[in-house]
């Protein structure tokens, strides 16, 4: 899994310099790995992962061919544009979403993830969501878009960051949101579904899927 997440900083190098090094909102996301895999490759596996962004320069780069790192090379790229006119009813996880909240969420207390606190408050991932998507989608003023929240998954999900050092295990969930309909609540989801939601997208966490009506 990190060989891959190092191709694919390589394919968008420019990028991966000036954002992996600081705390700064990514422009794309990344699903998992197809067919599922454990730690390591075998010789001659064929493997895909799917990138989304809507920034040019990325896709460009990510679609150069005959980039390789140690172990791997790529052999096949697609381009498919995102186009939709109906409504967005639902998004839905395909990997485990991981948000941040505030301290005066719990009283004060400072925390990683929501779920650390109280699987039960659907208000303070609510919340999360609601700045995540904000800044995603480059709005003024937080925009509640949100109709329902549930959580799929019984007990937090661990997930282990590639890109530190000392590989530290976040939690996260796998959710489905489903979505307003009027015109910004549509432009959100479309955000989200372009640049992921949550924290690591850019590693395979909060890639979404979804919904028409």
């Amino acid at each position: 899994m990190k060989n891959m997440i190092n191709l694919i900083d390589k394919y968008i190098s420019d990028y991966s310099v000036e954002y992996h090094e600081k705390q700064t909102l990514k422009d794309y996301c990344v699903s998992r790995i197809e067919p599922s895999i454990s730690n390591s490759f075998n010789r001659g596996d064929i493997i895909s992962i799917k990138l989304r962004t809507s920034v040019k320069k990325i896709k460009d780069s990510f679609l150069e061919k005959e980039k390789i790192n140690d172990l791997l090379k790529v052999i096949y790229t697609e381009d498919k544009e995102f186009t939709n006119k109906r409504i967005i009813s639902q998004l839905y996880s395909i990997t485990p979403a991981i948000f941040q909240g505030k301290e005066e969420d719990f009283n004060g207390k400072t925390f990683n993830n929501y779920v650390l606190g109280d699987r039960e408050n659907v208000d303070v991932l609510k919340s999360a969501i609601l700045r995540n998507a904000k800044a995603k989608s480059k709005l003024d003023k937080s925009h509640d878009f949100i109709k329902k929240i549930t959580i799929r998954n019984k007990y937090p999900i661990k997930i282990t960051n590639l890109r530190q050092k000392n590989k530290f295990v976040y939690l996260g969930d796998k959710l489905e949101i489903e979505i307003k309909e009027d015109a910004i609540s549509q432009r959100i989801a479309q955000n989200l579904i372009i640049n992921g939601i949550g924290k690591m997208c850019t590693s395979g966490s909060g890639f979404l899927n979804y919904k028409l009506k």
